[in-house]
This record gives structure tokens, sequence and C-alpha cells, in this order.
């Protein structure tokens, strides 16, 4: 008797999966599609996605990007030759070479039906092309050229470029972020001949002088394929630098958001720099919401005593922007006067360097100790002494490298990090 109800019961069950549609039962598989400069792909093999990894069919795009594949069957090892680039990878291994360097794909290529199909970056990567994945379409979109449109004009790159040339301190930093190490960028302010928290990544990586003056003629040994340079230093040599290498300027020196999605689409590391702006987000959102309520809003001063011994107050630049995002604000008596740099000449004017936060970044330029007892003087009179903020123990000497200095998404990071410690909420 038991038996026969378990046998109705198993009976219903599968009845009721027949009827079930194939579409509700499973869902069925969002397929992928490939486009090159616009134009929608067809292959014998469809890309598809595994393991989260998204896999084209290698061969057939370097071929219809003008490459050449050969494909030994006894050792599994394909070679792709383009554009004077040697490509070499084997079927289930991670590990494969450009031009003799190694890399590592993010997923071993699949052979599917005697179709080698391969990670999408690596296309980018190895075959000097520009890929994004669009996720409303799925979609791999290949382009072979890209155009930039930037204050000084407009750029066309036909193709990924290998031989980059950063002229700001602040990309020089995010190269280091987009893991691409520049054939030549400008040396640091200080701490030459790069800033220590990104220097061994930069071995290697010709100095081309100060970001205000780089040495035109280094550049053009270099023979760049692009330089990448800003707005603000370099607006009377554009003329020059684009003779000598397709030149792509960002507007804003501070701006180290902007720079970074500038840069991530010439470099063709968009996945990254979108990785980076979206845990950016969340520890601003973080930050905000751990602040307390007595610090929010908080009237922020960031000051400097300069080298003649003056100082001066900062309603600009690369730590103010980040305060903004934070929601902090600036002290009244620097917004009456009006002016986004604040010259503050005499102890007369010292209420002028007053918040309800002081950050000082005094750099000692020279490393001789001079300006920082130009900094001593202002620090240990009986004005200085009556400051809020100095009243109040909220004075602090911060990095100048990553607080002003270097300008780039790492030290964006490192001054969040060291905000967390100065307004206690580690």
């Amino acid at each position: 008797m038991i038996r026969r109800k378990m046998l109705s019961l198993l009976l219903a069950v599968a009845l009721i999966v027949a009827l079930v549609p194939a579409t509700v039962a499973g869902a069925a598989v969002k397929s992928v599609n490939v486009t090159i400069d616009g134009k929608k792909q067809t292959y014998s093999v469809s890309p598809r996605i595994e393991n989260g990894r998204t896999l084209v069919p290698y061969r057939a795009i370097a071929e219809a990007l003008g490459g050449t594949v050969s494909y030994d069957a006894k050792s599994k090892k394909a070679t792709i030759k383009k554009s004077g680039q040697t490509i070499e990878l084997t079927q289930g291994s991670k590990s494969a070479r450009i031009n003799g360097s190694a890399v590592t794909l993010d997923a071993a290529p699949l052979n599917v039906s005697g179709t080698l199909l391969v990670p999408l970056r690596f296309v980018g990567e190895s075959l000097g092309v520009w890929v994004t994945w669009n996720q409303s379409s799925s979609t791999a979109v290949l382009e072979t050229k890209r155009t930039f449109k930037h204050d000084l004009g407009s750029t066309t790159l036909n193709g990924v470029p290998k031989r980059v040339v950063v002229l700001f301190n602040g990309g020089v930093d995010i190269s280091v972020l987009l893991k691409v190490k520049p054939v030549g960028a400008v040396e640091s302010y200080i701490q030459q001949p790069f800033y220590e928290y990104i220097r061994s990544n930069l071995i290697g990586t010709k100095t081309l002088g100060d970001e205000t003056q780089p040495n035109v003629e280094a550049i053009v040994a270099l023979k760049p394929d692009v330089i990448i340079a800003t707005k603000d230093r370099h607006e009377g040599i554009y003329g020059q630098l684009s003779k000598i290498a397709p030149t792509i300027v960002t507007k804003d020196l501070a701006d180290w958001q902007d720079n970074l999605q500038v840069m991530s689409k010439v470099l063709n590391k968009e996945d990254i720099a979108t990785s980076f702006l979206a845990d950016w987000k969340k520890q601003v959102a973080d930050f905000k919401s751990k602040l307390p309520a007595k610090d929010k809003g908080a009237a922020i001063s960031i000051i400097r005593v300069n080298p003649n011994g003056t100082a001066r107050a900062y309603n600009t630049g690369f730590a103010y922007k980040i305060f903004q995002e934070l929601g902090f604000s600036t002290p009244k008596a620097q917004l009456a006067v009006g002016q986004e740099i604040i010259p503050v000449a005499s102890q007369e004017q010292i209420s002028l360097l007053d918040g309800d936060y002081i950050f000082d970044f005094t750099t000692d330029w020279d490393g001789d100790g001079a300006i920082l007892q130009h900094q001593k003087t202002w620090t240990s009179s009986a004005l200085w002494k009556n400051l809020n903020a100095v009243k109040n123990n909220k004075y602090y000497k911060v990095n100048s490298v990553t607080w002003n200095l270097s300008g780039g998404a790492l030290a964006a990071k490192l001054m969040l990090d060291d905000l967390y410690f100065y307004f206690g909420l580690e």
C-alpha cells in the first residue's frame, strides 16, 4: 500500500514537471553579442559566460582585426601575430605570453568544437583594441580607434597606447592604480624620483622633470604612443606636445575622479576605474554615516606655511574637493575674502586660518627644515593658540604628499583613511 502511494506521488510530480514550460523550469542562458566598431559579429561558436567570465572566440576576432593565427594541435598552443606583436596561449592554461613577456589570464582558454574561447579582457590587452561590456545588451564592444574631446581640441588614437607618457603627478598615481607603467613620467615634487607610496611600481620609468616644465627633448626620445597632460599645467605647450604624439589633456589637475575616468578610457582600463569609484562611493557613504552630528558640516580650514614665512588657506584643490564631497563646509571668514587661495601675510590676519578643524600640509620642500621653522613661528604665537580649532585640539599636521602634492586616486584613498583617524571613526 505504501509503495503504491509513493509511486503515485512520484508520477504526479513527474507529470507536473513535464507540464512546466522550459522558460519557467530553467531560465534560458542569455546570448552574448560582440561588435567591432559598431558592427555585430557572428561566429560558428557563440561567445558565452563561464563562471562569471565572458569568453569570446579569439581566432575569429584576431583575424577580423588583421591578425594571423596558427595552432599546434599537439601542444594545444595558439600563436597570433598582429602589428608586430606576437601572442602565445595554450588551451587550459592561464599563462600566456605577449612578445615574450608572461601574462596571466582571468580564466584558462576553453576549446569548444575546435574554437578557442578566451577571456574578454585578454582580447583588449593582447590585440590593442578597446573592450567594454554593455550589461544591458550583453554585448562585448570592441573599438579599434577612439576620439577624445577635451578643452584644447580633439585627439584620435588608432589603438590602445602601449608607450605612455604622463605629465602630472595625479596622473602618475592613477597609472599605478590602472596597472599601466608609463615609459616616462614627471618626477615628484619631493621624495624624488617618485613618491614613496607608488615608487616600487615605477621602476624603469624615465623621469621627465617637473610637471610645471617637463623635459620636451626627453619626451621626444621616448617615442610615446600617447601623452597624457593637464590643462592647468600644459596649455601653453599643448601644440608642441601634440606634434610629438597624440596628446590627451585633462581639464582640472585636482579633479582626480574625472582624471581617473579619462585615463581609464585612454588606457583600456575602465573596469578598474569603475570598481575603484564604486568602492570610493561606498566608503564616502560609510564615513558620512559614522560622522557624529556635532561634526556634520564642520568648517574645515586647509592651510600651509610658505617658504617665505607667509601662510595661506585653500578653498580649492585636491583636499578641498574631498572635504566638499564629504559634506564639510568652508570657514565663513575665508568665504568672505572671495578667493580660492587666501594669502595670510602676517599674524594680524591669523584668524583667516581658523575653522572647526585645521589641517596643515606644510611641505619641507628642500628637506633642510627651514620651512618647518617658519611653521613653528606661526604655531607658537599667542594669537595662534587663541584660534578655536587650536584651543579645541583640532589642529592636525598631515601628509603633504597624499593630501596635496600627488592628487591621484590612490592618494585620495589614503587621505580618506587618515580622516577616519582624525575624526575618531576607526
